[in-house]
C-alpha cells in the first residue's frame, strides 16, 4: 500500500481557507453582538409634566396625576417599571422616604425595606431605599418584586425616581436604570 500524497499547494490552500472562514465567523459573531448590544441600549426622550428623560425604546410610557408623574414599563417584561414622583417636601429626605414606606406598607402587606442610606449619585446628594414585596396580582405563580427608591431635593419638592423588577432579573435591569436616572431633569417652569 502506498501513502495517498496530498500536493502541499492544495493543502496550503485548505489552510487558507480554514483560516479565512474562522476569521469571517469571528468577525460576523462580533458583528451581531454589536447590533445586539446597539438594539437593547436604544433610548428614546420623553416629556413629562417638565421632567425629560431618556427611557429605554419600546417601553410603554403612562401619565400619572397627583405626585405620581409618570411610569415607563418594559412590553416584554411587564413587572420591570420605572416610577418618577414629585411630593412635596418641608423634612428631610430620610424622613419623606420614611413616611412613603409607612404608606407603601400599608397598601401592601408584602412591602418590606431592605435597606435605606444616603448617597451621592452623579454628584447629587440623594436618599436610596431598597426594597421588596410579593406580586399577587399578576398571573399565575405570584414572585418577588425588587424595587429601589432614588430620593433627590428638587427647589421644595423632592423627585422620586423608582425602579422595579423581577427580583431574578433585578440586577440585569440596574445598570440601564441608573443611565435613566443620570438623564431625568427637571424644569419646575414647564
Amino acid at each position: 500500500m502506498t501513502p495517498l500524497t496530498v500536493p502541499q499547494e492544495r493543502l496550503a490552500h485548505e489552510r487558507r481557507s480554514a483560516l479565512l472562514t474562522v476569521v469571517l465567523l469571528l468577525l460576523s459573531l462580533i458583528i451581531g453582538w454589536q447590533v445586539k448590544t446597539a438594539v437593547q441600549n436604544a433610548t428614546r426622550p420623553i416629556e413629562q409634566a417638565g421632567f425629560t428623560a431618556e427611557i429605554p425604546d419600546g417601553w410603554l410610557v403612562q401619565e400619572g396625576a397627583g405626585e405620581f408623574v409618570f411610569l415607563a414599563r418594559n412590553p416584554l417584561a411587564l413587572d420591570e417599571l420605572y416610577r418618577v414622583s414629585l411630593v412635596q417636601a418641608s423634612d428631610a429626605l430620610d424622613v419623606v422616604a420614611e413616611n412613603r414606606n409607612l404608606t407603601r406598607g400599608r397598601l401592601d402587606d408584602t412591602f418590606r425595606v431592605l435597606t435605606a442610606e444616603p448617597i451621592v449619585f452623579a454628584g447629587q446628594d440623594g436618599y436610596k431605599v431598597s426594597f421588596a414585596r410579593v406580586d399577587l396580582d399578576s398571573p399565575g405563580v405570584p414572585h418577588a418584586v425588587e424595587g429601589l427608591d432614588y430620593y433627590f431635593v428638587q427647589a421644595d419638592r423632592v423627585m422620586v425616581l423608582s425602579l422595579e423588577a423581577n427580583s431574578e432579573h433585578f440586577a440585569d435591569a440596574l445598570p440601564a436604570f441608573q443611565q435613566f436616572v443620570q438623564s431625568v431633569t427637571y424644569n419646575p417652569g414647564e
